[in-house]
């Protein structure tokens, strides 16, 4: 991350209520916390990371939290599914690419976790033999995210993710009748759902 980066991702989070004090003891500055939040998620164990910030490794289980919750309250001013004007658009694009009402493209990633869970911990052990996390994203034709589901472990197959997705589950609410998204043959399990709501 660039510092700029870091900087302007601060500025986001930094006046949220989370990181305000409850006790007589201050917390640390949001720079600190945000820091150590992105050691944690650059792959550094929670030992090593309470090493380079000088922390307990209890605070940088606290940190992470604290930065986390900040990020999803600002989730909805920087991450939305778009409306008709920009589906119109999004589908001319695509039209050009020969997917006339294709309004964006969905696949499935994994998050690598440093260990395995305490809790459940073999249901985080993914296909590619390590522990995770699955991601589900949607983006357009230019990368940017439309929506995305986080939080099922490893283990859980793409078409189980994106079938229990808000969009999946809502797609009355995303799509109208011509409009579609591209995923590749684990998001779904039959061609013709593909073909009519992805």
């Amino acid at each position: 991350m660039t510092r700029e980066a870091f900087w302007h991702v601060h500025g986001l989070i930094c006046d949220n209520l989370i990181f305000l004090s409850t006790s007589n003891r201050p917390q640390r500055p949001v720079r600190y916390q945000l820091a150590t939040f992105l050691c944690r998620l650059g792959a550094e164990s929670g030992i090593k990371t309470a090493g380079v910030m000088s922390i307990a490794e209890g605070t940088v289980y606290l940190y992470c939290t604290r930065v986390c919750q900040a990020l999803r309250e600002i989730r909805n001013q920087h991450l939305a599914w778009p409306g008709e004007r920009r589906r119109d658009f999004l589908s001319a694009e695509m039209s050009e690419w020969g997917f006339p009402g294709c309004i964006g493209i969905a696949d499935g990633s994994y998050i690598r976790l440093m260990n395995k869970p305490q809790v459940n911990g073999y249901a985080y052990w993914c296909r590619k033999k390590f522990y995770a996390f699955t991601i589900q994203a949607t983006c357009d034709h230019r990368v940017i995210f439309t929506s995305y589901d986080f939080g099922w472990p490893g283990s859980v197959q793409d078409s189980r993710v994106f079938k229990n997705s808000h969009l999946w589950q809502h797609k009355e609410d995303y799509f109208r009748s011509h409009e579609y998204i591209l995923v590749d043959k684990g998001a779904v399990c039959s061609y013709s759902i593909l073909l009519k709501w992805c």
